[in-house]
C-alpha cells in the first residue's frame, strides 16, 4: 500500500470515529461586537447562584450589551450545571439563536470535557458568533476553533469584576485592528512583593504565531483524545491556579513527554495564583516552572498579564500573534473577524 493511498485510508478512518484531521483550521470569521448587541449567558461548566446571575448580568450590560439567557444558566446538578444534555443543549441553542450575537460563559469549574464529543460542530459552524471564558472553557475555546475556525476568546468570564485593564483588554472583541497588550501596572507592583506575580525572561528569544492554550490543567485533560490542542507552529499560552508545583512539574512532564512542544513556536506562561510551594520538601513554583521551561527550550515569558488574577487581556485563539522577550508585550497581528 502506497503511502498516499494510506494517507486517506487514515483521514477516512478518522472522520468515521469523529476524529477530526484538521488541525491548522482556518478562520471562520464574522464581524466584530459593537455596543448594543446582544450576549448569550451561559454555565457550561460549573453552577451559579441568582445573587451572581443578577451581578452578571449588570456588568455585561456596563460593556454596552443587552443580555440574554434561558432558565438553565441557574440548573444545578452537584458540582456541575446541570446534567451534560442540559448544558449542552443550552450551548448550542445560544449558537443557533439568530437573535444572539455573543456567547459569555458566566464561570469556569468543571464539566466541558464531559461533553466535548457530543458538539455539533456543523450547527456552530453555521453560527460563527464568538465564545467568551477561560479556566474550564479552555476546552471549549480550542476544541470549537479547531473543529469548526469560530472566533474564540480567552478572557474573563462574564461572572468576574472588570478591571480598568480588564475592560481594555477586550479590544479584539470590538476591533479587526492589531493590538498590543503591556503588563498590567498593578501585575508589576504586585510582582515587588508577591514572586508569583513577578514578570521574567526564561529563555530569550522571538515567536510568531497563532495564539493557543489557556488553563494547564485544561491542555494536559486533552492530551491523547481527539480534543487535543494543536500546537504545531503555534505561540501557546498558559496559565493556572491553586496547583503545587509537584503538580505543575506532572502536568508540565506530561505535555513535554506526550510531544506537544515539539513544534510550538514560543510559551507565554501567565500568572500562576496560589502555586506557591506549602511543603517544605519541595521546589518553589519558579524553580519548578524554570527547570521544565528550559527543558523545552523555546522563547518564554512568564507573569503576563492573564489568567486567574484581576487584571487579564483577552487572546484570540488562533490569530496570528508575536512577542519579543526583550519587552513585556504581546502584540495582536491579525483578528478573529472580517471587518
Amino acid at each position: 500500500m502506497n503511502r498516499r493511498h494510506f494517507s486517506k485510508l487514515f483521514a477516512s478512518a478518522m472522520m468515521t470515529l469523529g476524529i477530526s484531521t484538521n488541525r491548522n483550521q482556518s478562520l471562520n470569521k464574522t464581524r466584530p461586537l459593537k455596543k448594543g448587541d446582544t450576549v448569550a449567558l451561559v454555565t457550561p461548566s460549573g453552577p451559579i447562584k441568582k445573587d451572581r446571575l443578577s451581578k452578571t448580568k449588570s456588568l455585561i450590560e456596563s460593556l454596552g450589551f443587552k443580555v440574554y439567557h434561558t432558565e438553565a444558566v441557574l440548573f444545578q446538578n452537584g458540582h456541575l450545571a446541570g446534567t451534560d444534555k442540559q448544558r449542552l443543549d443550552d450551548l448550542h441553542h445560544a449558537f443557533q439563536n439568530n437573535k444572539v450575537d455573543a456567547i459569555w460563559a458566566i464561570r469556569g469549574g468543571y464539566g466541558a470535557t464531559r461533553y466535548l464529543d457530543l458538539l455539533d460542530f456543523e450547527l456552530i459552524r453555521k453560527n460563527p458568533k464568538p465564545l467568551i471564558g477561560y479556566s474550564d472553557i479552555t476546552a471549549l475555546l480550542n476544541t470549537i476553533f479547531q473543529h469548526t475556525g469560530n472566533p474564540c476568546f480567552h478572557g474573563p468570564i462574564a461572572g468576574a469584576s472588570f478591571t480598568e485593564y480588564s475592560r481594555a483588554g477586550l479590544t479584539p472583541l470590538f476591533s479587526s485592528n492589531p493590538v498590543s497588550f503591556d503588563l498590567s501596572v498593578n501585575n508589576i507592583t504586585k510582582g515587588e512583593t508577591d514572586s508569583a506575580y513577578k514578570y521574567r525572561v526564561i529563555i530569550p528569544g522571538k515567536a510568531t504565531g497563532p495564539l493557543a492554550g489557556g488553563n494547564l490543567s485544561l491542555l494536559t485533560a486533552t492530551v491523547g483524545t481527539k480534543h487535543q490542542v494543536a500546537s504545531k507552529g503555534k505561540i501557546i499560552f498558559i496559565e493556572d491556579i491553586g496547583e503545587e508545583p509537584y503538580r505543575i512539574d506532572r502536568m508540565f512532564t506530561q505535555l513535554i513527554s506526550a510531544g506537544f512542544f515539539d513544534q510550538a513556536k514560543g510559551i507565554i506562561l501567565g500568572v500562576f495564583a496560589d502555586c506557591e510551594k506549602k511543603d517544605f520538601f519541595s521546589s518553589t513554583l519558579q524553580e519548578t516552572i524554570d527547570e521544565r521551561i528550559k527543558h523545552i527550550g523555546l522563547p518564554c515569558i512568564y507573569g503576563f498579564s492573564f489568567g486567574h488574577i484581576d487584571d487579564k487581556c483577552t487572546f484570540p485563539i488562533g490569530v496570528q500573534a508575536s512577542f519579543d522577550t526583550n519587552y513585556p508585550k504581546i502584540h495582536i497581528l491579525g483578528s478573529a473577524f472580517s471587518e
